[in-house]
């Protein structure tokens, strides 16, 4: 009897076993997904895109307010809905008589560019006179485009048609150059 009463202690110390063993291991997996969910979070870029105005004049600038870094990866502006080769056609299509040249125009590169978080740049900026008041009533007339991803390999874009921010890749029909 005490031989069979030993076995039944056997079975159900394995049994025992092999249930805290399955749940260790499920307690395991589900750390190990928060653990990478916070890891995530912790370099989650977010672009967003505001318009300044202050004594130098007008400018749309470009920040990081995520809490990584956002890797550019296309960039597309669209002017009357069709897409704009470099800065330089689009102050011509903003102001078709203009007569103003690069000496006032501030810009920033953007393709190809790495925004840490907090990073602002100016996408354009110009200051106030006559001949850029023009350009400031156009700027309704210009959507813009931003794919960026994470160091992780995480994908987004910012449209400025309606400042939604999309989680997937986005490649430009034409790539802008500033």
């Amino acid at each position: 009897m005490s031989n069979s009463l030993t076995e039944r202690f056997q079975t159900i110390g394995t049994a025992l076993a092999i249930i805290i063993s399955l749940a260790a291991m499920f307690v395991s997996i589900y750390e190990a997904s928060i653990l990478k969910s916070q890891q995530t979070s912790m370099v989650w870029p977010y672009l967003d895109l505001s318009q300044q105005y202050d004594s130098n004049g007008f400018a749309i600038e470009i920040s990081n307010k995520g809490t990584g870094p956002a890797i550019i990866t296309s960039v597309q502006v669209d002017y009357n809905g069709l897409p704009v080769e470099s800065i330089d056609i689009l102050m011509d299509s903003l102001n078709p008589n203009r007569t103003f040249g690069y000496d006032i125009l501030r810009n920033s590169t953007l393709g190809n560019q790495v925004f840490m978080s907090g990073e602002k740049r100016i996408v354009f900026g110009l200051p106030y006179n006559d001949e850029t008041r023009v350009v400031q009533s156009n700027l309704g007339k210009v959507r813009i485009r931003i794919g960026y991803k994470s160091v992780l390999e995480e994908h987004w874009y910012f449209d400025s048609q309606d400042f939604s921010h999309v989680k997937e890749k986005f490649t430009a029909t034409q790539e802008f150059k500033n």
